[in-house]
């Protein structure tokens, strides 16, 4: 059989007189029990043996099935293993290892340097942080290392029988009962009970079992547990374990008339030809290796910290490889972008300079082009406003006496000056005056009489200058 490192769960559930191996697949649509072994096991002070019957035990399930050691899920007894359910000031959320590493001596009859432990948040409210703490002294759990360790096992995760049986449980949705429901496990010397209170793990008991009288302790021990009295009635309880069949059940209900007792769910699982109600008996051994396949909603994990970090050596590698590539996937498309880019530039500078001279001309054509448009207008404003000059001649020839004569006219568009003779000058004022086309006629120098040298004898004449205004030309 071909194992798939992110399909297959592999769980090692170690319990005083049993090693329990299972073997979950993942697929798209479900999850398989593929197998599952029930070793019993020989006494512990025969540890020699004991240790060999564990190892032979596991290696022949790996090589049955060609497994691969990187994903094991290992499961330690509970009676090995302290667990707290802790309220602690919201406050200590951002060192909580620390505090409760601190408090071990509290929480534990161990000294802090004697155990490892994790923790989980349960649940947050505005000043309280309730949580659930697992410990384990470390002479204890470096028996089960080690042991692993000679077939070249390094677990991924450490867990307690109750977080595989809560994860399967949860995976099937969970308690259907708001108001409780209690997971309890039943075996020839102990009982285990988890006690979940609207849809929160609020405690766990585990205690060991005198064979008289079971039902009896396991009850008491449920009312003593400070929860409500209605909450036994009114609650399910799921039993299971290998002493917690059906007849089990049948007794409670008929002895102690507790009508809500049923095996907790298995439907979910895909257990093949396997008769489900036998499967009750490792039920929670079967929800260890869940832990590896699906995102279950308890996450606690004994390993130690420092072969958490050894284990996952697998993924750091591969992240600076994947960080590598991008950074030079990176680095390509920058230098690409800047090569583009700088032949862009280099190419258009090189027609810049090619065109230079073109535009330089252009600009210079611009520029006379400007001068001139300028002139153009500059005259059109003169000429849309200037009187013909002809128009001029041609008042002054009818306004003037045949005797008066004009020896020099100037006339710059705005306004005429005249020189000239007259018989009478001081007349001349007037009759220009007369036309529309002239305003403000004056003289601008005096009035001198000269006497000139004619044909028909000396004649005095008036020697003037006349300035005049073309009408709408004022200064």
């Amino acid at each position: 059989m071909n194992s798939i490192f992110s399909d297959f769960g592999f769980g090692i559930d170690f319990r005083k007189n049993h090693l329990i191996l299972t073997l979950l697949k993942k697929s798209f649509h479900k999850i398989t029990l593929v197998d599952d072994e029930v070793h019993p096991l020989l006494p512990e002070n025969q540890t020699e043996e004991r240790e060999v019957q564990i190892l032979n035990s596991i290696n022949m399930f790996i090589n049955k099935y060609n497994l691969k050691k990187e994903k094991v899920s290992l499961s330690v007894p509970r009676e090995k293993t302290v667990v707290r359910f802790i309220t602690l000031p919201v406050a200590t959320k951002e060192n909580l290892r620390k505090v409760i590493e601190y408090e071990v001596p509290r929480f534990t009859p161990f000294e802090k340097g004697e155990v490892y432990f994790d923790y989980q948040i349960l649940r947050e409210e505005k000043e309280k942080l309730h949580l659930i703490a697992v410990f384990i002294k470390k002479i204890e759990l470096d028996v089960y290392l080690s042991l692993l360790k000679k077939i070249g096992i390094e677990p991924a995760s450490i867990q307690i029988p109750p977080i595989g049986s809560l994860n399967l449980f949860y995976y099937h949705r969970g308690p259907q009962n708001e108001k409780g429901s209690v997971l309890l496990e039943v075996a020839e010397s102990f009982f285990e009970i988890n006690l979940i209170q609207k849809k929160n793990w609020k405690e766990s008991f585990y205690l060991p079992l005198p064979p008289e009288e079971k039902e009896s302790n396991i009850l008491d021990t449920l009312r003593r547990s400070g929860l409500d009295d209605d909450f036994i009635p009114k609650s399910t309880l799921y039993t299971y374990g290998w002493g917690g069949d059906e007849t089990f059940r049948t007794h409670l209900r008929e002895t102690h008339s507790i009508q809500t007792v049923s095996p907790p769910p298995l439907n979910r699982i895909d257990a093949g030809k396997k008769e489900s109600h036998g499967l009750h008996k490792i039920y929670g051994s079967i929800g260890i290796p869940l832990q590896g396949l699906i995102k279950s909603p308890f996450q606690l994990n004994l390993l130690p910290i420092e072969m958490r970090k050894k284990v996952r050596q697998i993924g750091k590698p591969l992240f600076m490889i994947f960080s590598i590539l991008a950074i030079v996937l990176a680095l390509s498309w920058g230098v690409g972008v800047w090569l583009h880019d700088r032949n862009e530039l280099k190419a258009i500078n090189s027609e810049i300079k090619t065109r230079k001279p073109e535009v330089e001309a252009i600009e210079k054509l611009q520029k006379r082009k400007e001068v001139l448009d300028k002139e153009i207008s500059e005259m059109e404003k003169i000429k849309s406003g200037e009187i013909s000059k002809v128009a001029i001649l041609n008042e002054l020839t009818q306004l003037l006496p045949i005797t008066v004569w004009i020896w020099n006219l100037k006339y710059d568009g705005k306004e005429i000056e005249m020189n000239g003779y007259a018989d009478s000058a001081s007349d001349l004022i007037s009759l220009i005056d007369k036309s529309p086309l002239f305003e403000r006629v004056e003289f601008s120098a005096p009035v001198t009489k000269e006497r000139q040298m004619r044909s028909g004898g000396d004649q005095e004449k008036e020697r003037f200058r006349i300035k005049v205004q073309i009408e709408g030309r004022k200064n």
